[in-house]
């Protein structure tokens, strides 16, 4: 009889032994739960994970972006440091580099290799490499007949936003440069929509002086004051001008088809305004420069336009 208490013994413990490794092989490992579906309809399988990096980023750049424009994070040129922002913001040092990358893909700020810094988009040098860029492809698509043709240096300063010692120093450079080809005189064409969505406007905007002159001034007011837009204000206006610069380069077509006489003026503004809107820029308040130029050629187009559609 003790033989056999013995062996039932025996088999009682082995059978909690399995019992006991059944249980720990068939349990689910912490990899893998969220993997598995929810045992009861109270939790979601993805309760509890962490939240899209890129969103938690974007976030932390829009509100760094908001300061920015604010003017609360320092002065144009001022450098960001990422742990100084941290402590402001109370974020993580990495999560601040990271948004700093995002606005840099906009322009909001500048990578100057290991460092971020605001951009100083009034800065002479700045202002004279951008227009002379600009006023050299306006030579070269026809904009300007010539170098020797070009605007006294006040007018120029007036139109491209620039101070006067930048223009003096773009002109300088464009004299010491050697002569581009000058583009044949022909017939206006419209600048391709490939890839830009059309703005709704009104079946007289793009004819309207007063409307065209009120963007303008907007425009001009506001980079005066270096109050840059956002970026997506700027990506919607630059939308809008790609927009009203198509319709008036149509226009320009067909009135210089049945007059090809009387719209030198015309053409040479087209290509002008065109030149602008081609013009490659760097930081976002350089794209703000760009569409408050471009608001001005516009409407200078427009009256052209009026003036040589007159009988």
């Amino acid at each position: 009889m003790t033989r056999m208490k013995a062996l039932a013994y025996l088999a009682t413990l082995l059978a909690v032994f399995v019992a006991i490794i059944a249980a720990a092989t068939l349990q689910p490992r912490p990899s893998d739960r969220h993997s598995m579906p929810p045992s009861s309809p109270g939790r979601a399988p993805d309760q509890g994970l962490r939240p899209r990096t890129d969103q938690r980023y974007t976030a932390l750049a829009d509100d760094l972006d908001e300061r920015i424009r604010a003017g609360r994070l320092g002065a144009s040129g001022q450098v960001l440091d990422p742990v100084d922002l941290a402590q402001l913001t109370h974020r993580t040092p990495t999560a601040i580099r990271h948004a700093l990358q995002q606005l840099a893909l906009t322009g909001t700020v500048e990578n100057r290799g290991q460092q971020w810094c605001i951009p100083d988009d009034h800065d002479t040098i700045r202002a004279a490499r951008r227009a002379h860029h600009l006023i050299d492809a306006m030579i070269a698509s026809g904009g300007y007949p010539s170098a020797g043709s070009l605007p006294p240096a006040d007018q120029l300063a007036e139109t491209l936003l620039t101070p006067p010692d930048a223009i003096a120093l773009a002109l300088h450079t464009l004299a010491r440069q050697p002569a581009r080809p000058v583009a044949p005189e022909g017939r206006s064409s419209a600048p391709s929509r490939t890839g830009s969505r059309a703005i709704p406007l009104g079946a007289d905007t793009a004819w309207d002086p007063n409307a065209l002159r009120h963007l303008h001034d907007r425009a001009r007011e506001q980079w005066h004051q270096n109050n840059c837009p956002s970026h997506r204000t700027i990506a919607h206006t630059e939308t809008l001008q790609h927009d009203i610069l198509h319709r008036l380069s149509l226009a320009a077509g067909r009135l210089d088809a049945t007059s090809p006489s009387r719209t030198a003026a015309v053409r040479a503004a087209v290509a002008r305004a065109a030149a602008a809107g081609d013009t490659s820029v760097i930081s976002l308040g350089e794209r703000h420069w760009r569409s408050a130029v471009l608001a001005g050629l516009l409407a200078d187009l427009a009256d052209s336009l009026s003036a040589s559609a007159r009988p």
